[in-house]
């Protein structure tokens, strides 16, 4: 998982990829392992026994289902991994380490082969600034840009409505945008990025990280997160379930439905928001990492004066919340769709229990 290349960069022939196929090999190396029954490690006689070991760990950690085999020149007994009938898809669906974190209870000081796993909650949104402040220097943070269609039919992106409504005004402020540009997107070079991820204290020994997320200018819907080495995707998921029309939530099962309350009523008046991030990775226990975890993240939520205001603003209620949050604390991470604007849900599992486990 330390790469910074995308498919493309390692597809043959460039042409056999549709264009918006974006795809990064971390991403796609960890959905594999996560969603598999078998995980073969091979050319175990090429490292020291201890490399093959921390691999292991990272594969358990990932999918603690998992059965993992060890080769060498890729002998095995084929009986291991072909029809062996023990796929199971809705087992799958919930197999991943992260995913198992967030059911269970897990022990902090707990590690494997130097690979341990830390949950991090909070009851406080993040101030979205300190976060991008936090993530923008040590991941390549991708973002799913909102499509928006104009007056004449035509889909476009929300930042191509946002450059045609300044179009009138760009040449009194080219200048300056181009150093706000400079200051949004530093080390535009992932391989770049890269390098700062894995020499940084607190970020570089984390192999993989995924939840849901409160920014504090979004109070409607959590974010989705989901880092794999040194990328990190950030978008819109769904409601959050305190806001969900009751009708919705008779409609579930009582089981989910007691879960689902029950959530809603720890958080107090402000329902379920909360942070919920399963952080997996190397140096997490008597190293420090989990702290150095818990300290970064706990530095980009609101402090007490701020988060009095954001109450201030919640409790006044009105149409225009979002808009005051907005102007309340600065935002620049991409909008995100709301869910009854497309109807489905990101594909994010809500989990046999009706909890939100994305």
């Amino acid at each position: 998982m330390h790469t910074a290349d995308f498919l493309a960069d390692r597809q043959a022939n460039r042409a056999d990829l549709p264009d918006e196929d974006d795809r990064n090999i971390s991403d796609l190396q960890v959905d594999q392992v996560e969603f598999a029954d078998v995980v073969v490690i091979n050319k175990c006689d090429l490292v020291p026994a201890a490399e093959v070991d921390r691999i292991r760990g990272v594969v358990a950690q990932l999918n603690p289902g998992a059965k993992i085999l060890t080769t060498a020149r890729a002998r095995l007994d084929v009986a291991e991994i072909l029809d062996t009938g023990a796929f199971s898809y809705e087992k799958a669906a919930l197999a991943a380490g992260w995913l198992k974190s967030l059911r269970e209870e897990v022990e902090p000081e707990t590690e494997e082969y130097g690979i341990g796993t830390f949950v991090y909650r909070a009851r406080r949104p993040f101030h979205p600034a300190r976060l991008w402040n936090t993530i923008k220097n040590v991941f390549v943070v991708i973002q799913e840009e909102m499509v928006v269609v104009d007056e004449d039919g035509e889909e476009m992106t929300d930042a191509e409505e946002d450059d045609d409504d300044d179009d009138e005004d760009m040449e009194d402020v080219e200048g300056d945008d181009d150093d706000d540009e400079e200051e949004e997107q530093p080390q535009l070079d992932p391989k770049k990025r890269l390098a700062a991820k894995m020499a940084h204290g607190t970020f570089g020994p984390l192999l993989r990280s995924k939840g849901f997320l409160w920014l504090a200018t979004r109070s409607r819907m959590f974010g989705e997160w989901s880092q794999a080495g040194v990328m990190l995707t950030i978008q819109g998921g769904d409601a959050w379930r305190c806001e969900m029309p009751e009708a919705d939530l008779l409609s579930l099962d009582p089981a989910s439905r007691a879960v689902v309350v029950g959530e809603i009523e720890k958080g107090g008046r402000w329902g379920d928001r909360r942070q919920e991030l399963v952080f997996i990775g190397q140096k997490m226990g008597a190293d420090g990492g989990r702290q150095r975890i818990q300290d970064a993240m706990d530095a980009c939520l609101l402090d007490d004066e701020e988060f009095r205001a954001w109450e201030r603003i919640m409790e006044r209620g009105g149409d225009d919340v979002e808009e005051r949050l907005a102007g309340l604390f600065e935002d620049g991470f991409e909008d995100w769709v709301e869910p009854d604007a497309h109807g489905h849900d990101h594909g994010h599992d809500h989990g046999e229990d009706g909890q939100c486990s994305l």
